[in-house]
C-alpha cells in the first residue's frame, strides 16, 4: 500500500467525523421542531413546504449522489425507514465509508499481514452498516407481525362498537406499543395531510415490508370496491395470521437442528481459518508463494485458488442447507 493511502484515508475521517458531530449537535434543534410540528395546525400547502425543506439534500448528500446515484439514496432511505434507523441517506452512506477506512487502517497497522488484513477489515466496516440496517428491519418487521393480529381483533371490536375504519387504526395506534403505534401514526398523518386511505396504506406497506399487512391492506382494498362487512373481513384475516404464526412458529421448531448444523458447518471454517491468520500469519505464507499458475493469463498463487474454490462450495452448501430449512407458509 502506497504511504500516502493512510494519510488520505486519515484524513477522509477526521472529515467525516467533523461532519458527524455537526450533525449531532442539530439533532435536537431537528427533534424540537418535529414535536412543535405535530401540535401546530398547518395547512396543506405548508405542510407539504415543509417535507420538502426536511427531504432537502446536504451539499455532502449532493455530492454523494454524484458517486453511488439517486436511485441508491432512495433505496437507501426506504431500508432506514424499514429498520426505524433515524439517519439521512448520507449519513449511512458516509458511515459506511468512514467504517471502511478505520478497516482498513487498523489492519495494516496492527495485524501481521497488512494487505491482506487492511482488506478483510475494510470490507467487513464496510459491510457492517448494512448488517446492522437488515437486522433490524428483520427484529421490527418480526415484532410488527406479532402485534398484528392482536390490533386487528382490537379493529375489529372498535368497529363494532360504530367506529370509522380511521377512528378504529387511531385507536389501535393509541393502545398498542411501538412498532405498530408508530407506523399507524405516520399513516394517520398522511391521512390529515390530504393523502387518502387507500394510498397511506399501501405507504404503510411499503415501509414495513410484510406479507402478513399486505394480507390485511389487500382485504381492505378489495372490501372498498366490491363492499361487504368489514368487520367480519377483518376478524377473519386476524384469525388467518394467528394460524399462520402458529404454524411459523411450529417450523421453527422443526428446523431449529438444521439452522444450527448449517450455521456452525458454515461459520467454523472461517472462524478457525481466521483465528489461525491472527495468532500466526506465517503459517498461510507457503500458500500465497510459488508455485503460480496461469489464471486467464495472470499468474496466480495455488492459495488463491484454494481459497476460491473454498468459499465457492461453502456457498453452495450453506445456500442448500437454507433451502431445505426454508419452508414458506
Amino acid at each position: 500500500m502506497p504511504a500516502i493511502v493512510p494519510f488520505i484515508l486519515l484524513g477522509l475521517f477526521v472529515a467525516v467525523a467533523i461532519y458527524g458531530v455537526y450533525q449531532f449537535t442539530r439533532r435536537r434543534q431537528v427533534a424540537v421542531e418535529e414535536r412543535v410540528r405535530q401540535y401546530v395546525d398547518i395547512e396543506e400547502e405548508a405542510a407539504i413546504a415543509a417535507q420538502e425543506e426536511m427531504q432537502a439534500t446536504s451539499p455532502v448528500g449532493k455530492i454523494l449522489q454524484l458517486f453511488v446515484g439517486r436511485g441508491y439514496f432512495d433505496r437507501v432511505e426506504e431500508n432506514l425507514a424499514r429498520a426505524d434507523v433515524p439517519m439521512r441517506p448520507s449519513e449511512y452512506v458516509l458511515a459506511r465509508v468512514v467504517l471502511a477506512a478505520v478497516g482498513i487502517l487498523v489492519g495494516f497497522y496492527l495485524f501481521g499481514n497488512p494487505t491482506l488484513s487492511a482488506l478483510v477489515l475494510g470490507c467487513l466496516g464496510f459491510l457492517a452498516p448494512a448488517i446492522f440496517v437488515k437486522v433490524h428491519q428483520n427484529k421490527r418487521r418480526t415484532k410488527f407481525v406479532r402485534q398484528l393480529a392482536d390490533a386487528l381483533m382490537l379493529l375489529t371490536n372498535s368497529l363494532r362498537s360504530g367506529y370509522s375504519f380511521l377512528k378504529g387504526l387511531e385507536l389501535v395506534a393509541k393502545e398498542m406499543s411501538d412498532p405498530i403505534s408508530k407506523e399507524l401514526n405516520r399513516t394517520l398523518r398522511e391521512v390529515n395531510l390530504g393523502a387518502t386511505i387507500e394510498d397511506a396504506m399501501i405507504n404503510l406497506g411499503r415501509r414495513v415490508n410484510s406479507r402478513d399487512l399486505d394480507i390485511v391492506i389487500s382485504a381492505y382494498l378489495v372490501q372498498k370496491e366490491v363492499g361487504g362487512n368489514l368487520t367480519e373481513i377483518m376478524q377473519k384475516v386476524a384469525e388467518t395470521i394467528r394460524e399462520r404464526i402458529r404454524i411459523q412458529g411450529d417450523i421453527k421448531v422443526l428446523t431449529a437442528q438444521g439452522r444450527l448444523s448449517g450455521l456452525f458447518v458454515g461459520a467454523l471454517p472461517i472462524i478457525v481459518g481466521i483465528l489461525i491468520w491472527m495468532s500466526s500469519p506465517e503459517y498461510f505464507m507457503p500458500m500465497f508463494g510459488p508455485p503460480l499458475y496461469s489464471v486467464l493469463g495472470l499468474k496466480v498463487p495455488m492459495g488463491y485458488l484454494m481459497f476460491g474454490a473454498a468459499l465457492f462450495w461453502q456457498a453452495i452448501g450453506g445456500y442448500l442447507i437454507w433451502k431445505i430449512i426454508s419452508i414458506k407458509v
